[in-house]
């Protein structure tokens, strides 16, 4: 993971448009973290249209988010939008409509995941990603009442330049021999029992804090604004 740091800070110095600060600089003006595409990857691997629209309910798939391909079995291993995955309504709740949407899809090749998923690891995976965003929600509410830069925008979506394309490239990647569910290239364990999902939740909350949420919140409010 200490590469893509490394690969940010040597990429995106010259990444700002002639005349703006360069981006490292507007980075730590705006006290965002030193691996801010790994948190903004992680946020925005598995990201839809759906989950979007918790921050801007004119999204479509025009997006330009890049995500990890659902059809694992493509030569496209990442798209450059984030994909229109509709959710049933057949259930009362959002929560068992979103059980249902994963569990009809289990051994299909466009899950987005993968054959080394178990089906619970499939549904933590999915339900955390909700409870991500919707926790990324409230702090993109607050960054709305006081919008950063155009030039900070800017900075944040030249992925190809930031190393978040690349991050995002890394979860594709380890989607083929096991269950990449943080950027931290750690070993993690098969989800079987109640010591194994310690260790799950304990990596998951890597993603919880305040600057990693600042992070997640300050890419999609730049990448939502203009819809």
């Amino acid at each position: 993971m200490r590469i893509f740091v490394a690969l940010l800070f040597l990429g995106v110095a010259n990444a700002a448009p002639q005349g703006f600060p360069p981006c490292r600089m507007l980075f730590q003006m705006y006290d965002m973290s030193p691996n801010l595409n790994e948190t903004i990857a992680h946020a925005i691997h598995s990201m839809t249209v759906q989950g979007l629209r918790l921050f801007n309910p004119k999204a479509t798939v025009d997006n330009g988010i890049p995500t990890v391909n659902h059809n694992i079995q493509s030569v496209e291993k990442v798209l450059p939008y984030a994909p229109d995955d509709p959710i049933s309504h057949d259930f009362a709740s959002s929560a068992m409509n979103i059980l249902d949407k994963i569990l009809s899809n289990i051994g299909q090749p466009n899950d987005g995941l993968g054959p080394n998923w178990s089906s619970v690891e499939r549904i933590a995976h999915n339900f955390h990603m909700w409870d991500l965003w919707l926790r990324t929600r409230v702090v993109y509410n607050e960054i709305t009442l006081a919008p950063p830069r155009d030039e900070l925008c800017s900075c944040l979506l030249d992925t190809a330049g930031n190393g978040i394309l690349m991050a995002v490239q890394w979860v594709a990647d380890h989607y083929k021999s096991g269950t990449p569910i943080t950027l931290l290239n750690r070993p993690i364990p098969k989800l079987t029992d109640a010591a194994t999902w310690a260790v799950w939740k304990d990596r998951l909350l890597h993603y919880y804090t305040e600057r990693a949420l600042k992070d997640a919140a300050t890419y999609l409010y730049c990448a939502t604004k203009d819809f």
